[in-house]
């Protein structure tokens, strides 16, 4: 007697199944032929057996299609459905191990708490499912896509950026599709692992029924799942249940959260916080208060002051991606490749600057300089500019408004990214000029439409000749550069007033993969590092074309008359080989420190003057601090915000996402109700949310310039 017959099972196939088995196996199987090396690369782990596992996987997937069981005997029914419900318990195991190996964990190494938690809320997904559907397989079949669907989008979002995909990132899904041509979307051993297992799911999902079950049973399953689901989005959202038993983001560093915690049940988690509570004991008529209390002269602040004072240029550059790695740890490179920016000393104010985020996400650093606000108190991962401005707001450009500037910002690429071309006019520029304006509508529609760089590439060619326009995929500093000049020398024609741009460039953009025949590399790094890490050597060459560019146009400010000022600063980091910064570290990113991790935050700074100013290294400054520094710098009058950001820089001169530092380097996280300055935390908070958010009640004298004269 064979084994089917013994327990009661009869193996049977089918013309159908033979045909839909071989096509699974068969495509599988090439998948993972054309991805084979990736299972052998340095960095992966047991890819022997991650390559054993796909093949496993696919061979399975097949034998589900191919083989089709039926319960025989007396109790065929009965054992039927235990079979069922047996399997319908076990397969959030294989859901949670699919979706969390594209995130690169394997579930056997969390607390078993850690795992109980995160199998009861997929078997919560599997059971809403069934309350909608009623039956066995749909439920396990539409979770399983959601979760992959999930996990591959939080794969490559955390490989282009280095940090998790977030519940606040949804509303930027427009943005990051315009710059996604810029990586390389290429499965690696976590994809093709994840989705040889996916695919089993799905067959195996297909072939799960329960024959002929009970109505009373169902319909009572039912109910418990939607009960199920309801008891869980009440706890989540009504409740601090889930942040009293230890189940919170870890908002200072999501990856170690998603990680330790598992991804899509902390990605859930984290939209219980997208929305911004108000701060405790907040009163819009003590935000007076507040700020007189931190600003000792008040008699001329706000003030515009005397008309007939000569106001000099302002020209602000916010570099995409441009840092110093070197703060992180020494390496070698066969040449320098910032030597101009380290040389400037001359009526230079230098320093680092720490930055609300690391590898994404620059427009919330361009908020906290045009606005002195701190990203620290918005929900993690949030943009400001999508989220939270959608109203005139009071900012560093309103007061250079008032002050009789001219108001340009400049962005080479697409003008409706983090929604730039609805925030701007709020902020009080005059005018945006986007690529669009630049290279013409035209030619960036036609290249939007059919996505041919090349075709794009030698149009522009043919309009800018002599000129190399794009470094990579992205307008190159240098002829972005040029464009400021151009736009300043018009301003000074048409006669008057003094010009102010802030200038957001392009060409260091992630990613760092791919050839291109308009980019040489010039810088790599050796000694020990060599050839392992290609994605920063192609950075370095980058910021070494940033250097030499930003050389030419402090050359050209150095021959003008008019008074100026350049401010330039990197938005932050970029998103290169984790290894890396481990390497540098010599230890595990998740095992650093915070003041470790701040050196993860920090970008390169100057302030320079085409006249005298006093000279000084900045030892410490946040990026929120930043436009009072350059405000200061230029002498210009200053809101009563802005002095109090001044004064609040002399306590606490860094304010960021990871936490805050003392003026005598103690290092606090921005939640810590034990520091000495959570106080002078909650205060700025309330201030903050008085300017961002309480737009009925906003305060405005204190974060507007008034015309009355000082006395």
């Amino acid at each position: 007697m064979s084994i089917g017959k013994r327990i009661g099972i009869e193996v049977h196939m089918t013309n159908r199944t033979k045909i839909a088995a071989a096509i699974i196996t068969g495509a599988l199987a090439v998948f993972i032929a054309v991805n084979l090396q990736t299972f052998f690369q340095p960095e992966v782990i047991l890819g022997h057996w991650q390559l054993l596992s796909s093949i496993l996987c696919a061979l399975g997937a097949g034998a589900a299609e191919l083989l089709c069981l039926t319960w025989t005997g007396k109790k065929a029914v009965e054992r039927q459905r235990r079979a069922m419900i047996v399997l319908f318990l076990l397969m959030p195991v294989a859901t949670l191990c699919m979706m969390e190996f594209l995130h690169g964990t394997f579930i056997y190494n969390w607390w078993i708490l850690v795992f109980i938690q995160n199998y009861i809320f997929i078997l919560i997904l599997y059971m809403l499912f069934f309350a909608i559907t009623g039956n066995i397989h749909t439920p396990i079949t539409i979770t399983n896509t959601i979760c992959y669907i999930f996990g591959m989008v939080n794969h490559f979002v955390l490989e282009f950026r280095g940090t998790p995909f977030l519940p606040a990132d949804i509303a930027s899904a427009e943005t990051g599709m315009t710059v996604a041509g810029g990586y390389n979307i290429v499965p690696d051993n976590q994809v093709v692992l994840s989705t040889a297992m996916f695919v089993l799911l799905l067959v195996v999902a297909h072939k799960m029924r329960m024959e002929n079950p009970s109505k009373r049973i169902v319909r009572t399953v039912r109910i418990c799942g939607a009960v199920a689901a309801l008891v869980f989005c009440g706890l989540l959202y009504r409740t601090d249940w889930f942040a009293d038993h230890g189940m919170k983001p870890d908002f200072f560093n999501q990856t170690c959260g998603y990680t330790n915690r598992g991804s899509l049940f902390q990605f859930v988690i984290n939209t219980k916080y997208l929305k911004v509570q108000v701060p405790k004991n907040y009163s819009a008529e003590e935000i007076d208060t507040i700020v007189e209390g931190m600003v000792h002269d008040t008699a001329n602040a706000g003030a515009v002051g005397s008309s007939g004072e000569e106001r000099p240029n302002i020209i602000v550059i916010m570099n995409e991606t441009f840092s110093d790695l070197s703060v992180v740890g020494d390496f070698e490179t066969n040449q320098d490749y910032m030597p101009f920016v380290r040389s400037l000393t001359e009526n230079t104010i230098r320093g680092y600057v720490h930055v609300p985020v690391y590898g994404a996400g620059t427009a919330n650093s361009e908020f906290e300089f045009l606005t002195g606000d701190s990203i620290a108190f918005l929900p993690n991962g949030a943009c400001a500019y999508e989220s939270y401005i959608n109203g005139p707001q009071p900012s560093l450009v309103s007061s250079l408004d008032a002050l009789g500037y001219d108001k340009t910002a400049f962005h080479p690429y697409y003008g409706e990214n983090w929604d730039r071309d609805e925030v701007y006019p709020h902020l009080g520029f005059d005018r945006y000029v986007d690529i669009s304006t630049i290279l013409g509508e035209d030619l960036v529609s036609e290249y939007r439409a059919d996505n041919n760089f090349a075709k794009y590439s030698q149009a522009v060619e043919e309009r800018y000749p002599d000129q190399q326009v794009f470094l990579r995929r992205y307008v190159s500093d240098a002829f972005d550069y040029a464009k400021v000049i151009e736009m300043y020398e018009e301003n000074e024609a048409n006669g008057g007033q003094p010009f102010f741009m802030f200038n957001v460039t392009m060409q260091n953009h992630s990613g760092y993969l791919s050839t291109y025949s308009n980019f040489d590399q010039e810088v790599w790094l050796t000694g020990s590092m060599a050839g392992k890490y290609p994605k920063v050597d192609q950075y370095l060459s980058l910021i070494k074309k940033s250097d030499e560019a930003v050389q030419n146009l402090i050359s050209y400010y150095s021959t003008v008359d008019e008074p100026t000022i350049i401010c330039f600063f990197g938005d932050h980091q970029p998103s290169v080989e984790t290894e890396f910064y481990e390497e540098l570290y010599g230890k595990s990113l998740d095992e650093l420190t915070l003041e470790e991790e701040e050196q993860m935050y920090m970008t390169p700074f100057f302030i320079w003057a085409n006249y005298d100013i006093e000279e000084k290294t900045v030892d410490a400054v946040s990026l929120n601090y930043l436009s009072t520094l350059l405000l200061e710098t230029a002498d210009l009058p200053m809101t009563e915000y802005q002095q109090y950001l001044a004064e609040l820089h002399d306590i606490l001169p860094i304010i960021n996402t990871l936490g805050y530092m003392d003026k005598d380097g103690n290092w606090y996280r921005i939640d810590d109700e034990t520091s000495p300055y959570y106080d002078l935390i909650e205060d700025y908070r309330k201030v903050q949310y008085n300017h961002l958010l309480d737009k009925q009640n906003r305060v405005d004298s204190l974060f507007l310039l008034t015309d009355d004269a000082p006395q």
